[in-house]
């Protein structure tokens, strides 16, 4: 039977292994996947913890991301077969355009669903979409929500473009992946961090423009000085709070702020004249379609794009993994392989 771990919500030391059973047969559309690596996200630390839909009982396999082989499929089943290598988008059902009230409620690892830290799957085949070629299965299992994420924010909705200013807060998996968009489509790029040890190994492994570091109350004035009094055109917000009070500071006219975490806190205030006067676009960022994964997946491998990954731990030390992410030591993305 495969193996997995599982979640109740009361923290990451009630996190446990246990086994389900086997698939014997396949309905319409699935896909029976050979799981080779799990990344986790904040999203999952949440879940552990609790603050993401509460206690489960039963428990819940953890976990939302994963990348794998193909093991078989449904006769019907024609754009995959045995073999492929897929991630997973972590909808089962959001093919293309926007969300909506019922798709919503098909998001996996959290709110009572299942996730993927299992040794195999049954997966939607309309949900899985092929690995990037330059890939291995852990850099690919990073891919579905940290870089959809960082792309709807930076590409979908921010519509960056060659030599605009894009902000990214933090040096975790989202805000280095809008890192390494930003700088593929020819922006520029500010890095904000608490860290300037942090800070600077980004700035040399990613050609990042400048860096600030967000414990100093003038950084939005840093920010102007940088782009000279202009401001930036995007912003990954992850934190929330005083940092999304202040980049509203920190954006130029007709910029986009894309609100994505609450890490710092989930209360905010700023001043709406700021916002109006200055045309600045708020959008709320919950990952993106199916279809917008597949074009964020071929821009990888387009541009032999690498993600930034921080450490790879066994299945067996998984719980390590997650003690790992809540350091908050890691720069780029944490990855638990399974085989």
């Amino acid at each position: 039977m495969p193996k997995c771990l599982l979640t109740d919500g009361r923290g990451i030391e009630s996190l446990k292994f246990s086994e389900r059973p086997s698939c014997e047969q396949l309905l319409p559309g699935q896909v029976l996947v050979d799981v080779h690596a799990v990344s986790l996200n904040y999203r999952d630390l949440m879940v552990a913890r609790g603050e993401y839909g509460g206690t489960y009982d039963p428990p819940i396999i953890a976990c939302t991301d994963f990348a794998g082989t193909v093991l078989k499929t449904a006769a019907d089943v024609k754009a995959l077969k045995a073999g492929d290598k897929v991630i997973n988008h972590p909808f089962k059902f959001w093919p293309a355009g926007k969300i909506n009230s019922q798709w919503i409620r098909t998001m996996i690892g959290g709110l009572g669903v299942d996730g993927v830290l299992i040794e195999q799957i049954i997966y939607p085949s309309e949900a899985l979409v092929k690995m990037p070629s330059q890939m291995s299965f852990e850099e690919s299992s990073t891919l579905p929500i940290a870089g959809l994420t960082a792309w709807a924010a930076v590409v979908t909705h921010g519509k960056i473009k060659p030599g605009e200013w894009v902000l990214s807060h933090g040096t975790g998996g989202v805000s280095i992946f809008a890192v390494q968009i930003a700088k593929t489509i020819g922006a520029r790029v500010i890095l904000s961090s608490s860290s300037d040890e942090k800070a600077k190994i980004a700035r040399q492994k990613l050609g990042i423009d400048a860096t600030v570091n967000y414990k100093n109350e003038d950084w939005p004035d840093r920010v102007k000085e940088i782009t000279g009094g202009r401001g930036v055109d995007v912003v990954v917000d992850t934190a929330g709070g005083e940092i999304l009070t202040k980049s509203i500071v920190a954006a130029g006219y007709i910029s986009r702020i894309a609100i994505i975490g609450n890490i710092a806190d989930r209360q905010t205030s700023f001043k709406l004249f700021d916002v109006v006067r200055r045309q600045i676009s708020m959008r709320g960022i919950f990952m993106e379609s199916c279809e917008e994964l597949k074009s964020f997946v071929q821009m990888c491998e387009s541009n032999g794009i690498h993600p930034w990954i921080d450490k790879v731990f066994s299945f067996e030390k998984s719980i390590d993994a997650y003690r790992h992410l809540e350091s908050q030591k890691h720069i780029g993305k944490v990855v638990i392989k399974l085989q």
